[in-house]
């Protein structure tokens, strides 16, 4: 996780593409349920990802300058690799990582000449 500076940190997140769908997961600890998740597509070509954490996490820096940060927020948006299917899309969230599964549009259509 790296600290965004805007209250917020960024998730650990994987995106596995394979011919039909696009697979994400994302690494939610201190998050308790769906209900505190919001998953948004925007547009076609990138998904958000945001969560609120049952706990704050501290951070603390000290040295020639004391700083300290309060995180109470994962939030994410990735570029997704090819164009998909919001109306098919799936997400679960189990043991704190959440997986989004988005399947493909179709890229190409067989014309059947007659």
């Amino acid at each position: 996780m790296s600290g965004s500076g805007q209250g917020y940190l960024e998730p650990l997140v994987e995106v596995k593409e394979t011919g039909k769908e696009i697979v994400i997961y994302a690494d939610l600890p201190f998050v308790d349920g769906p209900e505190n998740i919001s998953v948004e597509l925007l547009e076609d070509d990138e998904l958000e990802i945001t969560a609120t954490m049952r706990k704050s996490i501290r951070w603390d820096r000290w040295g020639a300058h004391q700083r300290s940060m309060t995180f109470s927020q994962y939030k994410t948006r990735i570029r997704l690799p090819a164009e998909v299917d919001a109306e098919g899309a799936k997400a679960t969230f189990k043991n704190g990582i959440l997986t989004v599964v988005l399947p493909k549009r179709a890229s190409k259509v067989r014309v059947n000449v007659e």
